[in-house]
């Protein structure tokens, strides 16, 4: 970080005690557990008008109270647009609950500072069931922002895809594949990348699973960018290249009582009853885990292992010694 960034992050933690004292901003946004929402920073929520120069305004985002954001809601700020965006999927604990977050503004024009509160109003919402992974090589976490690209690549699941998943088909997760562990492209100019996650209640469709079958043999290879499958047009017209190593469907609905080391394992509770994997469980089922008494953990006896590491040393060291005691003693008799 340069000195001058620094210098102007220390003007904006300076001003925010000012910005206090100021006329406050409230903003309310509904958002749904367990679906992603995302929220575009501009200078406009703040009155102010973009002037076009290079990164005029500085934004700092925390909860109300606190400094920093919570756990599950990220913010970047992308150069290419000029504005800051807060992006996350609320966990189930926060379901029925409002989250105020504090956004301060700097405009390092005028140095004035503006204070908005945005207040997420968290509804409840029955958690997909099924899950599709995918990795978009052609577009950075920024593109996949826009609320009509994201419709987009919604649509070719709910068109043709996976029409069964219409009704609810939203996204639950995405952000940018270099922060999940990718590498960074060779070339300035080439995109990062982006993962996303679409989840639906609704049970995959056969075409789907055909999808599948073609590109399990990938799983193995960690990129094929240039492999392509019997969809690639589909997306490609749609201005979307997938990884397709990446490509996965995920059934999140598994019985908990089959997952090993549940401590309710060899107990029958209502038939049937399922819960989602992912989202739920730290939080449906108040049993925990049955963890194993130190005394019940065998113990590992390391005599043999110490007597084994200095015998086998010592009898080689002996067999050397012999060796050389009769090379020896032949030579003498020689002489």
């Amino acid at each position: 970080m340069s000195k001058k960034t620094v210098v102007l992050f220390a003007a904006l933690l300076t001003t925010t005690s000012l910005a206090l004292g100021k006329e406050t901003t409230y903003k309310t946004d509904d958002v749904s557990v367990s679906e992603l929402f995302s929220l575009r920073i501009e200078p406009r929520m703040f009155n102010w008008t973009y002037e076009g120069l290079s990164e005029q305004f500085l934004y700092r985002s925390s909860l109300e109270g606190y400094p920093d954001l919570p756990s599950w809601i990220r913010y970047m700020y992308s150069p290419e647009y000029h504005s800051g965006f807060l992006y996350g999927t609320p966990p189930l604990r926060t379901a029925d609950t409002r989250v105020p977050i504090e956004i301060i503004a700097l405009n390092r024009l005028t140095y004035e500072t503006k204070r908005l509160i945005l207040m997420l109003a968290i509804h409840r919402k029955q958690p997909a069931k099924h899950v599709i992974q995918m990795k978009i090589d052609n577009l950075n976490w920024v593109h996949m922002m826009d609320p009509g690209r994201i419709e987009n690549l919604k649509n070719i699941f709910r068109n043709d895809l996976w029409p069964e998943s219409r009704p609810d088909l939203h996204v639950i997760f995405m952000d940018s594949a270099v922060k999940l562990g990718a590498r960074l492209p060779l070339r300035p100019q080439q995109r990062e990348g982006v993962v996303v996650h679409l989840g639906s209640s609704a049970e995959f469709s056969k075409r789907m699973l055909e999808l599948q079958e073609e590109v399990k043999p990938l799983y193995k290879i960690s990129s094929c960018t240039y492999k392509r499958t019997s969809v690639q047009t589909t997306f490609e017209n749609s201005g979307f290249k997938l990884d397709w190593c990446a490509f996965r469907m995920v059934a999140t609905e598994d019985d908990i009582k089959a997952l090993p080391h549940h401590p309710n394992e060899s107990h029958k509770h209502g038939a049937g009853r399922k819960e989602h994997q992912h989202y739920q469980l730290p939080h449906s089922f108040p049993d925990k885990w049955d963890a194993p008494l130190k005394s019940e953990v065998p113990e590992r006896n390391y005599s043999d292992e110490i007597a084994i590491s200095f015998a086998i040393p010592g009898m080689i060291f002996a067999l050397l010694l012999c060796g050389l005691t009769i090379i020896l003693c032949f030579q003498h008799e020689k002489l």
